[in-house]
């Protein structure tokens, strides 16, 4: 019997590697300084389904996952795996985008707001434009 070890395969529609999960889970908490406790309460989760996901014992609903995702600030697929950066570190690598952070931040409140408002009115105008 040959005893090199094999790689797990994931069964087929599997999307979850629950190592990557967990590690990216913890690395989160970790940044954001939440407790599994705090994390279940902002995500509206059972204490015991975080406990279930760090043990591997559990694999997160589409619900759950997006849920964790949303309090993390990160994306679905970065706790999938599935990408190697969260959105908001993807969108940190755009220069427009930092440009506009920068010059955003630099704005009273107010003007904050206007230039939000700007920005929602476009975005509705944009699309009906496009039809």
């Amino acid at each position: 019997m040959n005893e090199t070890a094999q790689p797990e395969k994931r069964k087929r529609g599997e999307v979850v590697d629950a190592a990557v999960f967990v590690e990216r889970l913890k690395s989160l908490m970790a940044d954001k300084g939440l407790s599994s406790a705090e994390l279940a309460d902002r995500a509206d989760l059972a204490r015991s389904a975080l406990t279930q996901f760090f043990g591997g014992e559990r694999k997160p609903s589409a619900d759950a996952l997006v849920k964790l995702a949303n309090v993390l600030d990160s994306s679905t697929d970065y706790l999938l795996g599935r990408r190697d950066s969260t959105d908001v570190a993807a969108l940190l690598q755009n220069d427009k985008i930092m440009e506009l952070i920068s010059l955003f931040s630099e704005l009273s409140v107010a003007d904050q707001e206007r230039v939000l408002e700007m920005i929602r009115l476009m975005k509705g105008t944009a699309g009906a434009s496009q039809e």
